[in-house]
């Protein structure tokens, strides 16, 4: 998620719909006399209560806005009249300050407003909205996402004021007014899953989870690829068992194909069949060195010698690199020994 899609939350299908019917409806109470003020109140409460849930769930990783519904306007939904609460205890402290003491009251307090709005927005108990500490802590992981939320209030204010200014429409007045309030809020939360790490929350949707899924499902099937070739390397057919490995192998990345021949390495000197190492260890070897990895090649090579001292391979030209490799990264003994006690090994197929 990038800020610009954060920005354009107001224009999506689902916001447009929720602005279009709102403004109509604010249209309509305006002359309801004291009826339609009671009438907005409750309209705009309902909003509010849409305003929090729209930075939930922007904040754990959603891509789309939500659609209004019946459980976002439970009455068992009490933020907006937290927030309410907290500004107009915050209003009267100001008063009863006065001055110009009251005065820079008064901006600090407007300051960490959007930090109480997404503290309620992340579903944290109403208390924490007024902790200096938990306040002053999400502003700094906000960072200088922080100082555009704030940076984003007087544009919104401007925007209404212009519109008041050219005497617009009531209609196309209530619809910036909705706009400029969807955008707040989605802007909030938009802030607070960019800096997911820096504030301290972890989305239920996010890069991190979608990598650990996909890992999670690699890792499976490699399981069932090693139980594969552990079925055949068990009764000896040491050359099948290395199909479906250099299968797996052949479609991963360099990174992914050094991370799992370890493991292979790992798993298969564990299986004490030295015999099978050969062919085994000459297939991971092989696609390492072709994957760009000759160091992690040298590795896999003397984990397995270890467990197979007269390990043999069957490409001499990857024996050749390897020699060379070994040569290069100061590993003179290790060379020698590897030109003098390692024969090549020519299975009758090769995978």
């Amino acid at each position: 998620m990038d800020l610009l899609r954060v920005i354009l939350v107001p224009f999506h299908v689902t916001s447009l719909i929720l602005i279009g019917v709102f403004a109509v409806l604010f249209s309509i109470f305006d002359v309801g006399g004291f009826y339609g003020i009671i009438a907005s109140l409750i309209a705009q409460i309902w909003v509010v209560k849409y305003c929090y849930v729209l930075i939930e769930n922007i904040a754990d990783g959603a891509q789309e806005p939500p659609v209004m519904s019946t459980e976002m306007l439970s009455p068992f939904e009490i933020r907006p009249w937290v927030q309410i609460a907290i500004i107009i205890a915050g209003a009267v402290l100001c008063v009863k300050v006065g001055g110009i003491a009251g005065v820079l009251l008064g901006c600090i307090l407007l300051a960490l407003l959007p930090a109480s709005i997404a503290v309620l927005g992340l579903g944290e108990p109403f208390y924490q909205a007024v902790n200096p500490v938990m306040l002053y802590r999400l502003a700094r992981g906000l960072g200088p996402y922080y100082l555009l939320i704030l940076a984003s209030i007087p544009l919104y204010v401007g925007i209404i004021l212009l519109l008041r200014n050219l005497d617009a429409w009531s209609l196309v007045l209530h619809a910036a007014g909705l706009a400029c309030e969807l955008s707040f809020f989605g802007l909030i939360g938009g802030c607070l899953y960019i800096r997911r790490h820096h504030v301290g929350i972890e989305p239920s949707r996010s890069p991190e989870r979608t990598a650990a899924r996909e890992e999670a499902e690699r890792v499976k099937l490699r399981a069932r690829m090693l139980d594969d070739m552990f079925q055949q390397a068990r009764i000896g057919k040491f050359v099948e068992a290395t199909r479906p490995l250099a299968k797996w192998l052949s479609a991963l990345d360099g990174e992914t194909v050094a991370r799992d021949a370890q493991f292979v390495a790992a798993q298969a000197a564990g299986w004490q069949l030295p015999a099978g190492l050969h062919t085994i260890g000459s297939t991971l070897i092989r696609h390492l060195l072709r994957a760009g990895r000759p160091e992690v090649a040298l590795s896999v090579f003397e984990r397995l010698r270890e467990q197979a001292p007269t390990l043999t391979l069957d490409s001499p030209d990857d024996l050749r690199v390897l020699i060379e490799f070994a040569e290069d990264a100061g590993k003179s003994e290790l060379a020698t020994s590897m030109r003098l006690e390692t024969p090549i090994f020519r299975p009758r197929s090769t995978p």
